[in-house]
C-alpha cells in the first residue's frame, strides 16, 4: 500500500504557549491539490509551516508530521535541509519581498540550486527558461536578468512558482500566493501552478481564504476555524453539501474562476 505524501496526525502547534493549531489531522496523496481554507488566524498557514520546519518561534506540542514516511517535527536540520528544495517547495504569499533587492533573479536562482546539486549556471537557465515556456510566459531572459523591484506582484509570483518548482519537489506548498494580486493575475497563477501539477504529478497543498480558488483547482479541502479542522473531505462533496456553519459562510461568497 502507497504511503500518503503528507500526513498530518493530531498536531497542536502554540506560540509562546498559546495554542494556534488544535488536533488537526489530514493526508495528502501524490499529486494530489489540497485546498486549506479559513479567515486571517485559523491557523492555516502556520500548519504548512510546522510540515516544513520553518515554525520559527511556533512549536508542536502533540502530534506527528510525516513527509513520505519521514517524520518532520523530529528530523535533524541536515534531514530538512535535503528536504526543501528537493523534495518540498514553497510558495510565499509576497514573493518579491523574500527575495534579495540587490541581486538579480537568476543570481538569487542559480545560488537555490548550488544548495542541492552541483549544476552549472547554463544548466539552471536553460531549466528556468523551460519552466517559464511551460508557464506561456515568453520574457523569461528578460525576467531572469531583472531584479525583483523591476517586476510586478503578478510576475514576483510566477518567479515565485518557478524557483519553487526548479527542482521538481513531490509536494509543493502555496502560502496565499495569490492574496495581494488583482483577479486576472490571480487566475493566470492558479492556473499556472495547476500546469505544475499536469507536468510534474507535483501534489500541492495550498492555503487561501478564498474558497473559490480551492473549488476550481482542489481535490480535497480542509476548513479551518479558530485553529480547529471544522470540515475535511472531497471539494465537491464539501461545497454541494457543507456541514458547518462557517463553510456554509465561506461558500456564500465564492469568487470562482472561469475554466475556459
Amino acid at each position: 500500500m502507497q504511503r500518503p505524501l503528507l500526513d498530518i496526525q493530531h498536531v497542536e502547534i502554540s506560540y509562546g504557549g498559546s495554542p494556534a493549531v488544535q488536533d488537526v489531522s489530514l493526508q495528502m496523496e501524490p499529486g494530489q491539490i489540497l485546498g486549506i481554507v479559513g479567515e486571517s488566524g485559523s491557523g492555516k498557514s502556520t500548519l504548512i509551516k510546522a510540515a516544513m520546519g520553518l515554525l520559527g518561534e511556533g512549536v508542536v506540542t502533540r502530534g506527528d508530521i510525516y513527509y513520505k514516511g519521514v517524520n518532520v517535527i523530529d528530523a535533524g536540520k541536515e534531514t530538512l535541509r535535503r528536504l526543501r528544495g528537493p523534495e518540498m517547495g514553497m510558495i510565499f504569499q509576497n514573493t518579491g519581498a523574500s527575495l534579495c533587492p540587490v541581486r538579480n533573479i537568476e543570481e538569487q536562482l542559480y545560488e537555490s540550486v548550488r544548495q542541492h546539486e552541483n549544476a552549472t549556471r547554463e544548466e539552471v537557465r536553460f531549466r528556468a527558461l523551460e519552466l517559464f515556456e511551460n508557464m506561456r510566459l515568453a520574457e523569461g531572459e528578460r525576467i531572469l536578468q531583472s531584479y525583483p523591484f523591476e517586476l510586478s506582484g503578478g510576475m514576483n509570483q510566477r518567479v515565485g512558482i518557478m524557483m519553487a518548482m526548479i527542482l521538481k519537489p513531490n509536494l509543493l506548498f502555496a502560502d496565499e500566493p495569490t492574496s495581494a494580486l488583482d483577479v486576472t493575475v490571480q487566475a493566470q497563477v492558479v492556473k499556472e501552478m495547476m500546469k505544475m501539477r499536469e507536468l510534474y504529478g507535483t501534489g500541492i497543498a495550498i492555503v487561501t481564504h478564498n474558497i473559490g480558488i480551492v473549488e476550481y483547482m482542489a481535490d480535497k479541502i480542509a476548513v479551518m476555524y479558530q485553529g480547529r479542522l471544522v470540515e475535511y473531505g472531497d471539494v465537491e462533496q464539501v461545497i454541494r453539501h457543507p456541514q458547518d456553519p462557517y463553510t456554509k459562510k465561506l461558500i456564500g461568497a465564492v469568487l470562482r474562476i472561469n475554466r475556459n
